[in-house]
């Protein structure tokens, strides 16, 4: 009796459509919140330069952390749903952006109080950024996506930023 040979392009190819297919089945879900900070020296500060190289007035190589409140609304007085908490570094030459890395933790949001999400990036200074949603916990466990941010507000002492965040959970 012969032997039936497939061709290893079969398998491949029946494996890139199961996964398709999968990942055609998951639900894509969406956040939308607000970001507030208040600069380092104002009374409640909620980031804080911790490395600065003070050369030629340039931000490269300054590395900053963060304990920010997220919000409901772009008003400092709405509902409180969780802290951003992370790092940012002033990585661009041309002082246009940095790195971040910020873990999002939910306190009253909903199915998604008590679940994190962590994000990975390149912060733009000039306009709308986008990043990686890398990963999560709790009811956020698995998620893989991507974020967006635009600055909204600005004064002397405090910034507000609107975040929108859209990833998929694993099953």
């Amino acid at each position: 009796m012969a032997a039936v040979r497939c061709s290893p392009v079969v398998p491949t190819l029946l494996l890139a459509i199961c996964a398709a297919a999968s990942a055609a089945d998951q639900e894509l879900t969406h956040l939308h919140f607000y970001f507030h900070e208040v600069d380092a020296g104002a009374p409640n500060a909620t980031v804080v330069n911790v490395a600065s190289l003070h050369r030629n007035a340039s931000t490269f190589g300054d590395l900053n952390v963060f304990d920010n409140a997220l919000r409901e609304g772009p008003d400092p007085a709405s509902r409180l749903i969780g802290r951003a908490q992370g790092v940012a570094a002033h990585a661009s030459l041309d002082e246009s952006g940095g790195l971040t890395a910020i873990a999002f933790s939910f306190s009253d949001y909903g199915e998604y109080s008590g679940s994190t999400l962590a994000t990975l990036g390149h912060l733009t200074v000039s306009g709308p950024s986008e990043r990686s949603i890398v990963g999560g916990t709790g009811r956020l466990r698995f998620a893989r996506g991507y974020m967006t941010s635009r600055l909204l507000s600005s004064t002397a002492t405090s910034i507000v930023v609107v975040f929108d965040m859209y990833f998929t959970l694993a099953h």
